[in-house]
């Protein structure tokens, strides 16, 4: 069962669902489009005769559409999220793509169900604890068939420390406009801040997929030098 904090994370999104892709875009002046397609075509390149996927954290569909794109009709997709508000957006935007409600350490699939499984801009939000993040990756492997491709794409902590500076004067600069602009959201928006800023570098992360149980782990950092596609093997 999901806990209160995590229930607390998708009314946070329940709350911003109508927003939510256009929010995206708006602060990272349409990169979000571009990383999307980069992450999936990376996918697809990297498993390309993956079958069945699940996107897990799934929002609104944004990344689900992505892989529609990069794969084409043979992918059969399934999309899960928490958030019921942000799956009603991802049926409307992709309506014959199966969407189910779902809490990531308990997904509602048998051992090796899928070929590829991704996550996008969602893997900060399970990070309530490191025991936590590792319980869903570790959920996310079981689910995959043997050798199964997981692709994470995720912001991360640039290693140069000017870009870093850069990265966090711009998200809390930005944050703040958004609660300006949107008062009711500000808490959903601080937790995103705050997600954001806390994550994971790329070393670190392929570090923690290692120990969920993941083989191979490896990353491509993608422009401007804030985000991060990782990829792994069961």
């Amino acid at each position: 069962m999901p806990s209160n904090k995590e229930l607390a994370i998708a009314g946070f999104y329940d709350g911003i669902y109508l927003f939510y892709s256009k929010a995206n875009s708006f602060l990272t002046f349409g990169l979000d489009l571009y990383w999307r397609a980069a992450a999936a075509k990376l996918a697809a390149a990297s498993a390309p005769g993956a079958v069945s996927a699940l996107d897990a954290c799934c929002g609104t569909g944004d990344f689900s559409l992505s892989l529609k794109k990069a794969f084409g009709p043979r992918l059969r997709l399934t999309g899960a999220d928490l958030s019921e508000a942000m799956l009603s957006a991802a049926k409307a935007k992709l309506p014959g793509v199966e969407f189910v409600r779902a809490e990531m350490k308990e997904l509602p699939f048998p051992d090796g169900s899928f070929d590829l499984l991704t996550i996008a801009f969602a893997t900060r939000n399970l990070d309530i604890d490191k025991e936590k993040l590792l319980a869903a990756l570790r959920e996310f492997r079981r689910v995959l068939k043997p050798g199964g491709l997981f692709l994470n794409l995720e912001t991360t902590r640039p290693k140069n420390p000017a870009l870093w500076f850069l990265m966090r004067a711009y998200v809390r600069t930005l944050i703040g406009l958004l609660n300006l602009l949107s008062p009711k959201s500000r808490d959903s928006y601080s937790f995103l801040k705050n997600t954001i800023l806390g994550f994971y570098g790329a070393d670190e992360f392929s570090a923690l997929l290692s120990e969920a149980g993941f083989s191979g782990a490896s990353y491509r950092i993608l422009f401007p030098g804030a985000v991060a596609a990782h990829t792994a093997r069961k």
